[in-house]
């Protein structure tokens, strides 16, 4: 869904839907850099722009993401999908070199797994970027993969397991069994498509203390609401094991926290 801006295959080229510039190489849009008014507080109903898609925006990184799901602003979203393209072997072979091959799927819609991987267990694990997927002819899907096949596929021996974008399906983070890989800036709509952030200076939502009211405590961490754990919290429920947010910025003191953090999931 990138936007091919003419004149733009190989360097910056103006995305005035965004107010962005837009690097692109060979054809391809690789990164974005807001400009003055960068729409990074407003929901679509349809899909904009390659899923994980890097937006650049002051101090700030975020990326393109869906929401599988109505979900909350400023508390931590999560990776709804577990192996979901196929965990079983594909019914037909595929040659070494081959950078296309299918694998047993009776629903997926076209793209739907773009921007996923696929772990591919030959003699050596083979693990690639998905840059494609056909739609499903009933019983199976045909994937484009980055690179060429090392060992080939045999039917109904080899293992394979795909896993959809980690942006594809995101929510509000609800449970222990999962990750966080973005943080809305505003509320999203279920099926709506946003900017997610994933690095820079970012107000998380408290889950009970607020961080950084003990001294040395300046780590954040999930807690299983999506909201943020100070360090000696999050140790003292499970005696750790959360997922880490990132670090308080301002200075704190005793009895006086904050929830302005750096994140820290994908620069």
């Amino acid at each position: 869904m990138a936007r091919n801006i003419p004149g733009s295959k190989r360097g910056w080229g103006y995305d005035s839907e965004a107010n962005t510039l837009d690097l692109f190489v060979d054809g391809v849009m690789v990164e974005k850099r807001a400009g003055t008014s960068p729409n990074i507080y407003a929901e679509s109903s349809t899909q904009l722009y390659d899923l994980g898609t890097r937006l650049v925006v002051d101090e700030r990184v975020f990326r393109y993401a869906r929401a599988g799901a109505a979900i909350n602003r400023s508390d931590g979203a999560m990776n709804a999908d577990a192996w979901s393209l196929t965990n079983e072997e594909p019914n037909q072979n595929a040659a070494v070199g081959a950078t296309t091959f299918k694998v047993v799927n009776t629903t997926a819609t076209k793209d739907q797994y773009k921007g996923g991987w696929v772990a591919i267990f030959t003699g050596r694990l083979q693990l690639r970027h998905i840059i494609s997927n056909a739609a499903s002819d009933g019983t199976d899907t045909e994937i484009t993969i980055d690179g060429g096949l090392e060992e080939a596929i045999t039917a109904d021996s080899t293992w394979v397991t795909g896993y959809a974008s980690i942006y594809y399906d995101t929510r509000t983070l609800s449970e222990t069994w999962t990750s966080v890989v973005c943080v809305p800036p505003i509320a999203v709509t279920s099926q709506y498509f946003y900017w997610g952030q994933t690095w820079g200076p970012c107000y998380l939502r408290a889950a009970g203390t607020v961080p950084g009211v003990t001294a040395n405590d300046r780590d954040g961490y999930f807690a299983g609401t999506g909201a943020l754990y100070g360090n000696i919290q999050s140790e003292g429920a499970t005696a750790g094991g959360y997922q880490r947010a990132g670090f308080l910025l301002p200075t704190t003191s005793s009895g006086g926290g904050d929830q302005f953090f750096m994140l820290q999931l994908s620069p």
